[in-house]
């Protein structure tokens, strides 16, 4: 069964389309009912759908499920974004928030640096899960299976002389940093460029995001770990105060 041509039914509904027959799915679709019928039944037996018992069909409840998984998201966002900018302003560096993702990082919120020289980034950039702080405070955090997965599927790539291609090596740096609760990485994935992470928990206690500080390696070496780490962690512990 294809994939596609199932999601496709999915992508059939919207605000004014939300019940649908599987006659009308196939007239849509330019499909035999046939098809469209058994990638219904797979759909309802899932949760995707739900049968009206009148030949119709709705999107199923499994939907509020992942609606809840996307309100968390945003609701980490609305709540980090004003207390990042307090960080940057405190710090003179840029802060970011970060979220794993099918063996990447992402980037939900950048609060970036009014310095001249400066390291930016944009919501939804991609950056990757092995190098630099801002990820590998996430991926220590994950299930070991997840570095394996990395340089299994040849993901991990050099980008510096300072990048770490060897998987035992990456993965007693990761040990290292659950141990401290921080990483701190120097030109890892870009020349020139130092950052510090810490983990984001929810009321679970499960890593769901990182927090990091981002500058020019030569500007942010500069200044006390100490108090970087410090500005850093108490802006962290707020968030988890709303999560």
């Amino acid at each position: 069964m294809s994939t596609m041509k199932t999601l496709e039914i999915l992508d059939l509904y919207d605000l004014n389309t939300r019940k649908l027959t599987v006659p009308e799915m196939a007239k849509r679709l330019n499909q035999p009912q046939s098809t469209v019928y058994r990638q219904v039944r797979m759909l309802k037996e899932k949760g995707y759908l739900m049968d009206e018992h009148d030949g119709g069909y709705r999107l199923g409840y499994k939907f509020l499920k992942f609606s809840k998984i996307v309100s968390m998201d945003t609701n980490i966002t609305v709540v980090s974004y004003p207390l990042m900018q307090e960080l940057t302003e405190k710090t003179g560096e840029t802060s970011l928030l970060m979220v794993s993702s099918d063996l990447q990082c992402i980037c939900l919120a950048a609060a970036n640096s009014s310095e001249s020289i400066k390291v930016s980034a944009e919501v939804g950039q991609i950056f990757p899960l092995y190098g630099g702080a801002s990820a590998k405070s996430l991926l220590a955090f994950l299930n070991e299976d997840i570095v394996n997965q990395l340089f299994a599927k040849n993901i991990v790539k050099k980008h510096t002389e300072k990048t770490i291609l060897d998987i035992d090596e990456l993965k007693k740096d990761l040990s290292e940093i659950r141990d401290k609760g921080y990483a701190f990485t120097v030109g890892e994935i870009d020349e020139d460029v130092a950052s510090y992470g810490v983990p984001i928990y929810n009321y679970n206690n499960r890593v769901i995001a990182s927090l990091s500080i981002v500058g020019p390696s030569e500007r942010l070496l500069a200044k006390k770990r100490e108090d970087i780490l410090r500005d850093l962690e108490a802006t962290r512990d707020r968030i988890q105060e709303y999560l």
